[in-house]
């Protein structure tokens, strides 16, 4: 008689697990339905992240906020992409999560790019070349430093105007970005595959 009621309690267990897969399946949105509605928002937080690296130097409290903006993006990139799991009911893949945070750091990207672009065209156009004579001024007091070819370098590119233009240091911040996600997704997608915790009449 128990093991019939074992076999009844496993049979009963198989079948809900059943129903929530399929229920899960009938309503799951695709990642780039998630990506392209959360995609804003993480957008945002990258471009303040890039602002206030930008006017740290003018303010310098921003400087300490862009350093935990910068150390929470695997932590909201790891938020989204657990969402999503426990939206699915924990039946998504690794590799679609993997996907997920490569599209938000993508259209994160292009979001964040075209602030900063909108800052150091119209804002701060002289941004590059203010860091760049900071970096000299700060090297060329070291004595080892002292005529280094990259200093002078550097300070030929200020003197003839060849510092990158604002669009040019998007793109390559694109490029950085987009890199740098496909490595922070791979790793959080990992976590965010944590088993959940299921209830009899509620999940996680």
């Amino acid at each position: 008689m128990q093991v019939l009621e074992e076999k009844s309690d496993r049979q009963g267990a198989l079948s809900i697990k059943m129903t929530n897969f399929a229920v899960c399946m009938e309503h799951k949105r695709s990642i780039y339905q998630c990506a392209a509605e959360w995609g804003l928002p993480f957008g945002l937080y990258l471009a303040c992240t890039a602002v206030a690296s930008i006017f740290a130097d003018w303010f310098a409290p921003l400087g300490f906020i862009f350093f935990l903006l910068l150390i929470g993006t695997p932590l909201v990139t790891y938020y989204f992409q657990r969402r999503k799991f426990v939206e699915d009911d924990g039946f998504t893949e690794y590799l679609a999560l993997w996907m997920l945070g490569v599209l938000l750091f993508i259209l994160g990207a292009i979001i964040s790019g075209f602030v900063v672009f909108l800052v150091l065209q119209f804002v701060r156009p002289d941004f590059m070349y203010e860091q760049a004579r900071q970096v000299i001024q700060v090297y060329s007091q070291m004595p080892e430093m002292k005529g280094n070819d990259m200093l002078v370098v550097l300070q030929r590119m200020v003197d003839e105007r060849l510092m990158p233009t604002p669009i040019e240091a998007v793109f390559n911040a694109f490029w950085f970005i987009a890199f740098g996600g496909l490595v922070t997704s791979a790793i959080t997608a990992l976590v965010a595959q944590r088993p959940l915790r299921r209830h009899s009449d509620s999940r996680q």
